[in-house]
């Protein structure tokens, strides 16, 4: 069972991506999508006639990057990671032999560490499970190994998932048959959007729950991360807010979605103190803007 590690990048985080691949290993194949922003074009300075320390870094990486033959590149221009993950994975879809053929996708960012021997564990959860979709596993703090967040200690159904659980993008595995059935990220979500600045996995999730997907969590540990990169944002901040109510606007019936806004509004105002009102005009202008 061949395993597709999809790893987005953008500018400078290309000087990463080398520490994320693991050795060589028998049908492991690595997927990288570095995109390019003019801000990340321009040089960082240096001596005169000198090639900018930067452009020296990316360059150094390109070439170990090439050097392995388990590796494929894919470049595209402009933010938005939702646009990455999609191009990485058609990308992994084209690497395939053979459109019927059982492969997993793992999607990944330039901050992460698998663990030693993480690839066979995920053949092992989804060859155990021919049913199986979408598996979701877990994220270790880098710094002290503990668990990056709250998860369910036993292997539960993601439909029924206790309130406290939200999914990051980077504990996402999928059957390659999960995309080859319609489903990808929605490209007005998540980092580098126009608007939001998330809400990304909930809507995949959502949708692959909607489709009668077979979707479960795992207590399996795939990676570490860095606490200071990875997911953990203000709650009141006002794209995240936006977020909220997109998913709530994609996801549910309109008279659903504006009672789940007041609700959580109310929700954030009581825990934060600050006032109700601006906190739920945020969250239903995510709710428009996605169905407008």
């Amino acid at each position: 069972m061949k395993v597709f590690v999809l790893i987005s990048t953008i500018d400078q985080g290309i000087t990463k991506v080398p520490a994320v691949l693991l050795p060589r290993e028998e049908d492991v194949q690595y997927v990288v999508c570095w995109q390019r922003t003019e801000k990340g074009r321009q040089p960082d300075g240096g001596p005169s006639g000198s090639i900018p320390g930067n452009l020296r870094e990316e360059e150094k990486a390109m070439k170990l990057l090439s050097e392995r033959e388990d590796v494929t590149f894919t470049t595209m221009d402009g933010a938005g990671l939702c646009r990455s993950r999609n191009r990485a994975i058609q990308t992994a879809l084209n690497l395939m032999t053979d459109a019927l053929e059982d492969a997993i996708l793992i999607l990944a960012d330039d901050d992460e560490r698998f663990e030693a021997g993480a690839f066979e564990l995920v053949r092992d959860v989804y060859r155990a499970r021919p049913r199986l979709d979408v598996a979701l596993l877990r994220m270790l703090n880098e710094a002290d190994g503990l668990p990056f967040k709250r998860y369910p200690e036993d292997i539960i159904d993601y439909k029924n998932r206790p309130r406290y659980y939200y999914p990051s993008s980077l504990e996402m595995t999928m059957r390659s048959r999960v995309v080859l059935s319609g489903l990808c990220f929605d490209e007005r979500f998540g980092l580098g959007s126009a608007k939001l600045s998330g809400g990304e996995e909930d809507v995949f999730l959502g949708e692959a729950v909607k489709k009668g997907l077979c979707v479960k969590v795992f207590p399996v540990n795939l990676c570490r991360t860095n606490a200071a990169t990875t997911g953990r944002r203000n709650v009141l901040d006002v794209k995240a807010l936006r977020s909220k109510g997109a998913v709530y606007g994609r996801l549910l019936p309109l008279w659903r979605a504006f009672l789940r806004s007041a609700h959580e509004a109310l929700s954030l105002s009581l825990r934060t103190h600050r006032p109700f009102t601006p906190i739920f005009e945020n969250i239903w202008f995510g709710v428009k803007y996605i169905r407008s």
